[in-house]
């Protein structure tokens, strides 16, 4: 019997979040082949001329309108003509779809059942919850789909299936240092790129040895200290996880309030899995899987951040202790793979 095949689309790059390759490689070790579709693949002609044309009308005021979608090689019928010709060649059995993709309609679904023999197409919403407006729209395109947060939808009437992005990937996001003391380079750090209540927090640590690694753009052009604090415009692969290793403190900031809308994001996972120490925003979904103030750390507020910042900086024994044991937890926690064989039992495959 011929091995099962599935199509992944997803983001596939140096520099592009890992999760698409963490799934793919979980399929393939549990006995899937497996083929990454990258869903940023663009035309020659797009980047060349369509994105200027399109930056220019933004900035006359043309908003919320592409110049050009509906020619061959504009960005959606390009993307989805590149996703065809990917099932054609590949014919896989299932095709999952991580991220809503503008390019996915309910016609192409069909296309692809119809002209590539795919038997289901399963979705997966892993936008924040304050980024899913539609959400129940984009569920009745697939056969089956699943969100990574609780908001925005009944799970039975809307048969939307919850499934969290997060999962340890110990291939991806590993701890050099298990058995050696780490050797800090960094004390605190911050990945990732701007947003406005990001911005609040980040601003009540300016008189810390703070880093960003993310894109910042503007906003820090007009603070002087900010730019000051911002080394790279990312952290990917093996340099991230050197940034891991070596920082005293590793801070997690989420672009909504998890307090409110509680929903994790990845990096609540990839942190402790390095063996680093995490300093996150509180969500009451975290004491599922962590015990607070031992395994890692949480604040509520700008004022609460800063405090703690400087606290577990000026105490480096009991800052330690808890990213041993926080590591210890990740090695215990879900994976990637145990949300891949969620997916598979709910296509009839396990």
């Amino acid at each position: 019997m011929s091995r099962k095949r599935v199509l992944i689309s997803y983001f596939f790059g140096d520099d592009m979040i890992p999760l698409g390759v963490s799934c793919a490689r979980a399929l393939e070790g549990l006995g899937y082949d497996v083929y990454r579709f990258n869903s940023q693949v663009e035309s020659g002609w797009q980047p060349m001329l369509l994105k200027p044309l399109n930056r220019l009308a933004r900035g006359l005021g043309y908003r919320g309108r592409e110049i050009g979608r509906a020619l061959p090689f504009a960005r959606i019928p390009f993307k989805r003509r590149m996703l065809k010709e990917a099932a054609h060649a590949f014919r896989p059995h299932w095709i999952l779809v991580i991220r809503a993709h503008e390019f996915v309609d309910a016609q192409l679904v069909s296309e692809l059942k119809r002209e590539c023999g795919v038997e289901q197409v399963v979705g997966w919403r892993v936008d924040g919850p304050l980024d899913s407006p539609d959400l129940l729209a984009d569920a009745r395109i697939y056969d089956l789909y699943f969100c990574s947060h609780r908001h925005g939808y009944d799970p039975v009437s809307d048969r939307i299936g919850y499934l969290p992005v997060y999962g340890m990937d110990f291939a991806l996001y590993r701890n050099f240092h298990v058995d050696t003391p780490r050797p800090y380079a960094h004390d605190l750090v911050l990945v990732g790129g701007h947003n406005a209540r990001r911005a609040q927090f980040v601003e009540q640590l300016l008189d810390l040895p703070l880093e960003l690694y993310g894109k910042w753009g503007k906003y820090a052009r007009r603070n002087e200290a900010l730019r000051r604090r911002v080394k790279a415009r990312g952290a990917w692969g093996e340099a991230l996880l050197r940034l891991y290793n070596t920082s005293k403190v590793v801070l997690n900031i989420t672009n909504w309030d998890p307090a409110r809308y509680v929903a994790l994001n990845q990096r609540v996972f990839d942190v402790p899995a390095t063996g680093a120490f995490l300093l996150t925003d509180y969500s009451p979904e975290l004491e599922e899987h962590y015990r607070i103030g031992e395994e890692i750390a949480c604040f509520a507020g700008a004022e609460e951040l800063e405090e703690k910042a400087r606290y577990y900086l000026a105490h480096d024994a009991q800052r330690e202790a808890i990213a041993r044991r926080g590591y210890a937890r990740a090695l215990t926690l879900p994976t990637v793979a145990d949300r891949m064989r969620t997916v598979l039992r709910e296509l009839g495959a396990l």
